[in-house]
């Protein structure tokens, strides 16, 4: 009897402190998801009083549209990010800032993005162009448009000018997502899709945890100036994964597979700018800007070592010959394409801002 009433004792005890633990545990998370919401509705304030929100409804939830620029100018040239770039306003500044006196900018956050509002809708690439549609049109943005889009963007971009040719002034690529050869990298694209770690960071970002493991210093050590790093980082805390990101991850192969598949050769003028690197040269040069970054923002730099470790002739001229497998072979896909390399990271505008504004200045002063 008594080692059972000893047994008791000890259960007692462990289920007891078991309790407590569960009882501090969701006071804690409780006291970071009210902390996160204060947080949320200062940083709200913040990004209005700088000119970043102008929320419009798309029906089921509402999308920002940041204008800038002149609202003069002939045509509007809406800016269309890559995957999980939340803060491609901001990220955009170094490039635009210097375009603004002539041109105008809408650069749309698509649904789960930057100040948009996140959703639990199938990102299609059809939903995807319906939601940018219709938040210009309800933003009372005039067509019409000139697309400037950056990496997955580009696919959005290509199979918007190829449904609505008429709305589309032209198409600026920012080093675009590569549909040319579906054969490349096929089996890795179709295997893309939102695990349990992804949704786990969903989760965590909803009830304010990311507050406590994100950190965006690597997300916006590129920028120029303190300013945009500073609304860089209060976008990126707002919304650091999305459920509309995971849905965009799910619907990754579909997506290009429909463009792919949509494209025929037209006369909407396009200028690409493809940040590939093809020579030795080039490589060393995109390596030593990414361990720069690296190293300013505390992340690992291993993988980079490794990468600079490898660079050789061998390289450039796998490099070359994806061009002609892939590039080539979209840019002819395309039709009507002015192609332009500027050799450097995927994120070229801001490694090399001031090439690839004045490239863009100089094509849109082209347009008619």
């Amino acid at each position: 009897m008594g080692n059972i009433s000893k047994a008791k004792k000890v259960f007692k005890i462990i289920r007891n402190v078991l309790l407590t633990l569960l009882i501090l545990l969701i006071l804690a998370v409780g006291g970071i998801f009210v902390f996160d919401k204060i947080s949320d509705a200062q940083e709200w304030d913040k990004l209005a009083q700088a000119g970043y929100v102008n929320q419009v409804s798309v029906g089921s939830h509402n999308i920002n549209v940041c204008i800038r620029g002149n609202k003069d100018a002939d045509y509007t040239v809406v800016s269309m990010a890559g995957l999980n770039n939340m803060a491609n306003v901001v990220d955009m500044e170094p490039v635009t800032d210097q375009l603004t006196d002539k041109y105008l900018f809408a650069f749309v956050d698509r649904s789960g993005y930057g100040l948009s509002d996140d959703t639990h809708e199938e990102q299609t690439v059809e939903q995807i162009i319906s939601d940018y549609r219709t938040a210009l049109e309800n933003a009372k943005v005039t067509k019409p448009y000139v697309l400037m889009a950056h990496s997955l963007g580009g696919v959005y971009a290509s199979y918007w000018q190829q449904k609505y040719p008429d709305e589309i002034k032209a198409v600026i690529y920012l080093d675009p997502t590569q549909i040319g050869s579906l054969e490349d990298g096929k089996e890795e694209m179709q295997a893309r899709h939102a695990d349990f770690t992804m949704n786990m960071e969903v989760v965590a970002c909803k009830i304010g945890l990311d507050r406590v493991i994100f950190n965006p210093a690597e997300y916006v050590v590129g920028l120029q100036t303190q300013q945009q790093k500073e609304h860089a980082e209060l976008i990126w805390h707002r919304c650091p994964m999305s459920w509309t990101v995971c849905s965009e991850e799910n619907n990754y192969y579909d997506n290009i597979c429909k463009t792919a598949n949509s494209l025929a050769p037209n006369d909407i003028p396009k200028l690409y700018i493809d940040a590939g690197v093809y020579t030795v040269e080039d490589a060393r040069e995109k390596v030593a800007y990414q361990k720069k970054i690296a190293e300013m923002a505390g992340t690992d730099t291993t993988d980079i070592v490794m990468m600079e470790e490898d660079i050789d002739e061998r390289l450039a001229e796998a490099m070359k010959e994806f061009y002609e497998r892939n590039i080539q072979t979209y840019i002819d896909q395309l039709g009507n394409v002015t192609y332009v390399n500027i050799p450097g990271d995927h994120s070229i505008f801001k490694h090399k801002p001031d090439e690839v504004s004045k490239t863009i200045g100089n094509y849109l002063s082209t347009l008619k």
